[in-house]
């Protein structure tokens, strides 16, 4: 009976496996990643197409392997692929219902603002739009830090009870 393409390299893989995981592993990739790799070693063999022609199967497996992770290295020196930040860049939040949603968020808010004393109001926008801290709002606004925190609670509390009692 003749052998079918896929069974040299199911072979290969059942006796090579477990140890060109291990080899992937001391690439300081993580364990899911050498499974990733393994893989790709595999799928790459896949594409040749004569099997039995490959005189030392084993020292082939690892150099295909040796080169997938030296790519897989130099794409994630690159890629950056845990800095999530990235990713909301490649979304477009302006849509006319996200602005929509703003603006009548903007506007509730405002209303809640409204009814507080000046200087209080002063002290949320300096924090909230402006990401000021407690003491470069004191110097702004020449009172004391501790006044600050006293400002804020207030107005806090206002506009949560505000903001609450409408919804």
């Amino acid at each position: 009976m003749a052998r079918r393409p896929g069974d040299q390299l199911s072979e290969w893989v059942a006796r090579w496996q477990t140890p060109l995981r291990r080899f992937l592993g001391r690439r300081r990739v993580s364990y899911i990643d050498a499974q990733d790799l393994a893989q790709e070693v595999y799928l790459r063999l896949l594409r040749v197409a004569d099997l039995g022609a490959i005189e030392q199967p084993q020292a082939y497996l690892y150099a295909i392997a040796r080169n997938i992770a030296s790519e897989w290295r130099d794409r994630a020196n690159v890629a950056h692929p845990h800095v999530y930040g990235h990713l909301d860049d490649l979304i477009d939040l302006t849509t006319p219902e996200t602005l929509a949603a703003e603006s009548a968020e903007a506007r509730v808010l405002e209303d809640a603002l409204r009814p507080l004393p000046a200087v209080i109001r002063a002290v949320i926008y300096l924090k909230l739009r402006d990401g000021k801290t407690h003491e470069e709002i004191a110097a702004h606004l020449g009172v004391s830090q501790r006044m600050v925190r006293k400002y804020l609670t207030t107005g806090y509390a206002s506009l949560r009870d505000t903001l609450v009692r409408e919804r």
